[in-house]
């Protein structure tokens, strides 16, 4: 997704396996008709996209659009006049959710088309990292692009809380889009060897310095 909602000021930029076509299909509700909502595949009850093309019907906003594009788009100036929110999981369990989803959903496989196992994705090592959705490198520097950035783990009651503030009260995550991708376990994290929780965590090394989340608490 990315969700922009001029009337409230907030654009929900959309990470990887972190509920984000659930926050969505309920947030697109609750804001305006002229809010820009992107469509998601498959469809969602209750969501409608809005507002993401030009008068030509090109698509100008689509899922999992980066803060920098939307950013071109927007125009820095209303970019940077707006609340940029996104939400990121503990490396391992996105990883692991992420790993369910190319083995159990029918619309996502792996480029080649190959199934792997657990143990061939990790030495593989094509995880989520979103790092490059909501951050870009200014003279050599990383640099956050988002002004929130919410807890998986802490999601249904920190993004109804953030939602207060920005005017929309009363605001409930409902939806579990997706969540059957899940339902047939592979891997749990217990099942993680240390070796592997060790090359996850190595790749996810830079977002959790730019991001300051110590994900050994409260997890």
């Amino acid at each position: 997704m990315a969700l922009i909602s001029f009337k409230y000021r907030l654009i929900f930029v959309k990470t990887t396996k972190t509920a984000g076509t659930s926050v969505e299909t309920d947030l697109s509700q609750r804001l305006e008709e002229g809010a820009i909502v992107t469509p998601i595949i498959p469809p969602e009850p209750g969501h409608v996209a809005r507002n993401f093309q030009n008068e030509a019907g090109e698509a100008l906003y689509f899922n999992h659009m980066p803060a920098t594009l939307i950013r071109e788009r927007l125009g820095a100036e209303q970019f940077n006049s707006m609340a940029r929110i996104c939400v990121e999981r503990e490396p391992v369990a996105k990883c692991i959710s992420h790993f369910h989803m190319l083995r159990n959903s029918p619309i996502h496989d792996w480029p080649d088309g190959v199934t792997r196992s657990w143990e061939e994705y990790v030495e593989e090592g094509r995880f989520p990292n979103d790092l490059e959705r909501y951050s870009e490198v200014v003279n050599g520097e990383r640099q956050s692009l988002v002004t929130h950035v919410l807890r998986y783990d802490r999601l249904q009651t920190d993004l109804p809380a953030l939602m207060a503030t920005f005017g929309i009260p009363d605001f409930q995550l409902n939806a579990r889009a997706k969540s059957e991708y899940s339902q047939n376990r592979l891997i749990t994290p217990e099942q993680v060897t240390p070796d592997q929780r060790e090359r996850i965590m190595d790749v996810f090394r830079p977002t959790a310095e730019l991001l300051q989340i110590d994900w050994g608490q409260d997890t």
